[in-house]
C-alpha cells in the first residue's frame, strides 16, 4: 500500500490539563492543533472563540470574538497573539458592506474600530470567517490530506463522497469579507453541516465547545487520510524515471555557493535550506514531477513563500546551464508579473526562484533568514503532499494564475511587509566563528547573533562546540546557530567544516578565527622545537588555511566577504618568555596584509589585536595565572578562587595601559564585530588594536 500524504492524527486533548478560563482554553487548543504539521503548516490556519465578557466601558456583558491575530504560529501562540473584537461590531459591518458597495480590502481597517479592551493584536484577514459562524469554537486548518481533496479536479464531488452531508462546499475565494459572507450563507442554507471545504484552500469547522471542535477537526482530517489511503493502489506520482545522484553531498557543496550568489537581488542575500528527505527525493524521481511543478501550488499559504512554482535544475549542471536555467525562470516570472499585474500592484520582487528542485539530489529553499528558509521548504513539502494525495484520488489542480498573483502581490500583504521593522545589519549574513569556548569566542557569536546573522560555532574540542551551540540556541533559536568541529592545522578538516557551513546555510560571508595557542617556556625560558612548530601551525598556518578555504567559497558566491583573524599586541612588543607566540603573531599580522592583496577586491581581510585577555580565556588556566602572578611578584594565596586570581592578574595588566582598564572578551568581540560588519567596508589589510592603550604597542 502506498503511503498516504499524512498519517492519522491522534487526539492529545487532556481534560485534566485543559484550562477552565475560556481564553486560556482557546490558546491550549490552538497550541495542540498548531504543533502537529499533519494538522496545519507553520503559521497556517487560525482559531477563534466567542466569549461572554464584561465591557470595561459600560459594565454590560457582551460577546467578544477572540481570533488568532495576523502573523504568528498556532503552535507557539500565546494570549497576546489573539485579537479580541466586539462580535456585534464585526457582524454589523455586513449591512454597511452590502449597502455602500465597499471594496473588500476597505473593510480590514475597520476591524480596528471593533477592538475590545484596547487589545493591540492586529486582526487578520480571516476574521470574518470566524465572526460569521454562529458557534462558540471555530477551527480553520491547512491539513495536507484535506487540501488534497480541495485541490482535486472534482473536489466538490469528492467532498460529498468523503464527508457526506456533514461538510458543505465553497468554491475558491480569496480569504476576506466576501468569503466570510459566503460561509454564513452556506451555514444558513445547510443547518445540518458542521464544517465547510473551501476550494484549494482547506477546511473550517465549528462546535459549541473547544473540546468538541478539536475532536471534530481531527476526525475530519483522519477521514481524508483514510479516503486517500483506500485509493492508493498505485503511486500518485507515477513510475520512477530518475535515479538518485551518486554523490549528492558533493553536488550540493559545488552548487550552493554559486547558486546563492546568483539568486541574491538588489544586494539582498538569501539563506538556504537543504531538504533531502525521502518524500522530496521520491517526488523528484517520478514521471509526473515535471508536469506538476509547472502547475504551481494551490493553498495561498504555500506560494506566498514558495512563489507560484519552483525551478527544476538537472543534477550536474555547470555554471552555463545554471545561468540559462535562472535566466529562463526570471523571464517566466517577469512575464507572469506583466500578465497579471494591476495598476496599483507593488513593484516586482526578487524574480529568482525561492525553491530549486534538483532531481536525485534534493530541494533547496531560499529566504531572508534561516527560519524563513526552513519554512519555505516545509511549505513546498506541504505542496508535494497535497499533489500526491490529489493525484492519488483524482487529478491535481492549481489555483488559476491570476488568483495566485492576487495573493502574492496583495496590497494588504504588501502593507504587512512594509510594517516589518528594518533588518539588522548582519541579517542575511552567514558567519563562521572559530574558537567556540567561553570568552572572546562566545562574545563574538553573541554580537553577530544579536544583529541577526546565522552563526556556525567551531572548535577543535567537540564538547566546547556542543556547549556553545546549545547555549546560543536557547537564546537565539535553533535555526540560527549550528556547530562544527575542526582542526585548523588540517586543511581537509577545515574544508569539511566549511562544507558543513555551506550545506547548513548555503554559503559563507564572514569568518572570525580566534583559535590560538600559547605554550609557556620551561624553567630555563626555552620552548622545544615541537612546541615551536605547533605554535606556528595553529597561530599562523592555521589562520592561512582557514582564510584560504573560506575565500574559495566566497569567490564562488561572488558576494563581498570579510575575514577577521586574530593577532596580538605581542606582535609588536618584544619581551622575554614568549618568543614563539610573539613571532607567530607578528607573522599573522603580515599575513593579513598579504591576504588583503590576494583576495581583493571581493574579500576584506583584517585582524583584531588584543592585549592580554585574562578573564574568560582558555589560555589562562589556574596554573598559568599563578605562574604569572609569581613572575610579576604580585601577592596572592592558594585559597583564592580562579576568578579572584584572574582579576588580580588582569588588574596588574590594566595598570600598564593608558586607560587603566582590563581588556575583556566583550571589548575584543566589539573590535572583531566591527571588522566583520560593513561599518568598515573600506578597510582591509589592517590590524585593529584592542589594548586599552598599550604604549609599547604603538606603531613606530
Amino acid at each position: 500500500m502506498i503511503q498516504s500524504p499524512s498519517a492519522r492524527v491522534p487526539s492529545l486533548w487532556n481534560g485534566e490539563k485543559a484550562p477552565t478560563d475560556p481564553v486560556d482554553l482557546l490558546v491550549y487548543a490552538s497550541n495542540l492543533l498548531g504543533q502537529d504539521p499533519r494538522i496545519t503548516n507553520f503559521g497556517g490556519g487560525n482559531t477563534s472563540s466567542k466569549i461572554k465578557q464584561t465591557d470595561p466601558l459600560t459594565g454590560e456583558e457582551v460577546s467578544v470574538l477572540w481570533v488568532k491575530a495576523s502573523g504568528g504560529d498556532l503552535g507557539s501562540a500565546k494570549t497576546s497573539n489573539f485579537a479580541s473584537l466586539y462580535q456585534d461590531k464585526v457582524t454589523g459591518l455586513e449591512s454597511r458592506y452590502r449597502a455602500t458597495g465597499m471594496q473588500e480590502d476597505e473593510v480590514v481597517p475597520l476591524y480596528m474600530h471593533s477592538v475590545f479592551n484596547n487589545n493591540p493584536a492586529a486582526p487578520s484577514i480571516d476574521t470574518p470567517l470566524h465572526s460569521f459562524v454562529p458557534y462558540a469554537a471555530v477551527s480553520h486548518m491547512h491539513s495536507d490530506a484535506v487540501i488534497a481533496i480541495a485541490a482535486s479536479e472534482n473536489a466538490e464531488e469528492l467532498t460529498k463522497e468523503v464527508y457526506g452531508g456533514q461538510m458543505g462546499w465553497l468554491p475558491w475565494k480569496r480569504p476576506g469579507f466576501d468569503l466570510g459572507l459566503m460561509l454564513q450563507d452556506l451555514i444558513r442554507e445547510n443547518p445540518g453541516i458542521n464544517s465547510a471545504m473551501m476550494g484549494s484552500h482547506g477546511f473550517i469547522c465549528w462546535a459549541d465547545t473547544w473540546e468538541e471542535c478539536y475532536e471534530l477537526t481531527l476526525r475530519l482530517i483522519n477521514q481524508a487520510v483514510d479516503f486517500i489511503e483506500s485509493r492508493a493502489q498505485t503511486h500518485g506520482f507515477g513510475d520512477v524515471v530518475r535515479e538518485r545522484y551518486p554523490n549528492p553531498r558533493e553536488e550540493l557543496v559545488r552548487l550552493l555557493p554559486t547558486l546563492r550568489g546568483k539568486v541574491a537581488f538588489n544586494g539582498q542575500r538569501l539563506i538556504a535550506r537543504v531538504d533531502q528527505s525521502d518524500a522530496v527525493l521520491d517526488f523528484l524521481s517520478r514521471d509526473k514531477m515535471d508536469a506538476l511543478t509547472r502547475l504551481g501550488t494551490s493553498c495561498p499559504d504555500h506560494f506566498l513563500r514558495t512563489k507560484i512554482r519552483p525551478m527544476v535544475l538537472p543534477a550536474g549542471s555547470d555554471e552555463a546551464a545554471l545561468d540559462a536555467a535562472l535566466a529562463e525562470f526570471r523571464q517566466g516570472y517577469g512575464e507572469y508579473y506583466d500578465r497579471c499585474r494591476h495598476e496599483d500592484s507593488p513593484a516586482m520582487r526578487n524574480p529568482n526562484p525561492s525553491v530549486v528542485l534538483i532531481p536525485g539530489v534534493g530541494m533547496i529553499s531560499f529566504n531572508k533568514n534561516a527560519k524563513e528558509a526552513r519554512v519555505t521548504g516545509e511549505f513546498y513539502r506541504n505542496a508535494i503532499e497535497v499533489m500526491r494525495g490529489a493525484e492519488t484520488i483524482s487529478r491535481y489542480t492549481a489555483l488559476p494564475e491570476q488568483e495566485a498573483f492576487n495573493i502574492e502581490y496583495w496590497l494588504l500583504e504588501e502593507a504587512k511587509l512594509r510594517r516589518q521593522p528594518p533588518e539588522k545589519e548582519m541579517a542575511r549574513k552567514i558567519a563562521l566563528v572559530i574558537g567556540a569556548g567561553p570568552g572572546i569566542g562566545l562574545s563574538v557569536c553573541e554580537r553577530l547573533l544579536d544583529q541577526d546573522a546565522c552563526v556556525v560555532v567551531a572548535d577543535v574540542k567537540p564538547e566546547l562546540v556542543q556547549q556553545a551551540q546549545e547555549n546560543l540556541q536557547v537564546k537565539y533559536g535553533k535555526d540560527n546557530v549550528a556547530g562544527v568541529t575542526l582542526d585548523i592545522t588540517n586543511r581537509e578538516s577545515v574544508r569539511k567544516a566549511i562544507e558543513e557551513v555551506v550545506l547548513t546555510y548555503g554559503g559563507l560571508d564572514v569568518v572570525v578565527n580566534l583559535a590560538a595557542v600559547f605554550f609557556p617556556p620551561d624553567t630555563e625560558g626555552r620552548l622545544d622545537d615541537r612546541l615551536w612548530s605547533k605554535t606556528y601551525d595553529i597561530n599562523l598556518v592555521g589562520s592561512y588555511i582557514v582564510a584560504d578555504e573560506a575565500y574559495r567559497v566566497m569567490a564562488e558566491q561572488g558576494l563581498p566577504g570579510s575575514i577577521v583573524l586574530t593577532s596580538s599586541a605581542n606582535a609588536v612588543v618584544a619581551k622575554k618568555g614568549s618568543v614563539a607566540y610573539d613571532t607567530s603573531k607578528a607573522a599573522t599580522s603580515h599575513l593579513v596584509r598579504e591576504l588583503a592583496v590576494e583576495y581583493s577586491p571581493l574579500v576584506r581581510v583584517n585582524a583584531v589585536a588584543p592585549a592580554t585577555v585574562v578573564s574568560g580565556s582558555q589560555m589562562f588556566p589556574r596554573d598559568r595565572v599563578i605562574a604569572s602572578l609569581a613572575k610579576y611578584k604580585i601577592d596572592y594565596n592558594e585559597s583564592m578562587t580562579d576568578e579572584e586570581l584572574r582579576d588580580r592578574l588582569a588588574n596588574f595588566y590594566a595598570q600598564r595601559t593608558l586607560l587603566k582598564q582590563p581588556v575583556t572578551p566583550a571589548k575584543v568581540a566589539d573590535g572583531a564585530y566591527l571588522l566583520a560588519s560593513d561599518r568598515l567596508s573600506q578597510t582591509t589589510g589592517q590590524v585593529l588594536a584592542v589594548d586599552a592603550g598599550l604604549t609599547d604597542a604603538f606603531l613606530r
